[in-house]
């Protein structure tokens, strides 16, 4: 029996997405659930798995290719089967557009990132058809400074960039920052992360008071629409991660987290962590998040201001845990201190309600107590 492989629809707002990698090559055998390819949204990239069994006898969509959503991009076959007429199974929707320009679907979509006219350039193929190289040699070629070099954009690179494009066209971003003595987490790290069997870090502290505290916050756990205020019930956290060689963010999610203890939280962040670094998230760990946490402790910064996701309303910057000078009792000591940084959504609440929650994240940390967070 031929299965077509589609390309799945990832998220509610998903239209198109990229064909990362092929995890098989034509010609090798695949078995239903088996990792077949990876998939790039404006989220990260997810491993798609084979729905069926057999061998993948044809790729239609190479790697680094842009496809609608629900368009066939591969054959997975026996042997000895006939496959259908190849160029049927790739048409898909293309959007109108002006009768003398012919151009492909990846085309279309980096002449209106790059801001090139199509009807400009000059197709290479003989059937006039432009492709995304055509475009990118219209774009190299276009007046302005001398360039020392050109990076291509990843495929993980161009969907986040723009997915954060798209979040500054939406949300009125404004910010409230503070200051929290962090001698007590850091006092209490050790003896956690042997109670824990694993290493918990400040982060996971700031996590595990933060997801207790929002419930008390409601508005910080919210995210704005045309006609209401939507309030969350779950408190979905997701976690940041800077990842390489793309210099890139994506943004995994700790589930209930205010129902989890810290220990959950602390091997949770852990498992999210490895994933991110190797490119191994799944669907599930990007979805659904409700509020989320930026840690850049690692990087030695002082402050940090991050971007509030989409589909939220508030976003915790964490810097780094520092010995600084600090006033106590008309005197000054020196305690292990990090600035924090609430940026919200000012359609959905204002600095105020901000402030109060941050000053509250900043109590917890200052008071807390190692006893019963397990």
């Amino acid at each position: 029996m031929i299965t077509k492989v589609i390309m799945p629809k990832l998220a509610a707002n998903i239209e198109e997405a990229t064909v990362g990698r092929w995890l098989k090559q034509e010609g090798e055998p695949v078995a239903a659930g088996e990792l077949l390819f990876e998939a790039i949204t404006d989220k990260a990239a997810v491993e798609v798995k084979a729905e069926g069994s057999g061998i993948l006898r044809k790729v239609l969509a190479k790697e680094n290719s842009v496809v609608p959503v629900g368009q066939a991009i591969a054959l997975i076959a026996e042997p000895d089967e006939a496959l259908p007429d190849v160029e049927a199974l790739r048409a898909a929707p293309k959007p109108a557009e002006a009768p003398e320009v012919k151009a492909s679907f990846g085309a279309r979509r980096l002449a209106k990132e790059l801001g090139v006219e199509l009807a400009a350039i000059a197709p290479s193929r003989p059937d006039g058809r432009l492709t995304e190289e055509d475009v990118r040699r219209a774009a190299a070629k276009a007046p302005g400074v001398p360039l020392l070099d050109r990076v291509p954009l990843s495929p993980l690179k161009r969907a986040v960039a723009s997915h954060l494009a798209r979040i500054a066209h939406q949300v009125v971003p404004a910010f409230v920052t503070l200051e929290a003595n962090f001698t007590a987490v850091k006092r209490a790290l050790p003896s956690l992360s042997e109670q824990a069997g694993l290493p918990v870090h400040a982060r996971d502290v700031v996590v595990h008071l933060a997801a207790r505290l929002l419930p008390q916050h409601p508005l910080l756990n919210a995210c704005f629409s045309d006609d209401a205020i939507l309030l969350y019930e779950p408190v979905n956290i997701g976690l940041a991660f800077d990842v390489e060689p793309d210099s890139s963010v994506v943004v995994p999610v700790i589930r209930s987290a205010d129902k989890k203890t810290l220990a959950e939280i602390a091997r949770e962040a852990a498992t999210l962590a490895e994933h991110a670094q190797s490119h191994h998230l799944d669907l599930a760990e990007l979805a659904d998040a409700t509020f989320t946490v930026a840690d850049q402790s690692g990087l030695e910064i002082d402050n940090f201001v991050p971007i509030v996701n989409e589909r939220q309303s508030a976003i915790l910057g964490l810097g780094s845990v520092r010995r600084r000078a600090v006033p106590r009792d008309q005197a000054v000591a020196v305690a292990q201190t990090a600035n924090l940084a609430v940026t919200f959504d000012h359609r959905v609440l204002n600095a105020t309600a901000a402030a109060r929650f941050l000053h509250a994240l900043k109590d917890a940390i200052e008071r807390f107590a190692p006893t019963g967070v397990l």
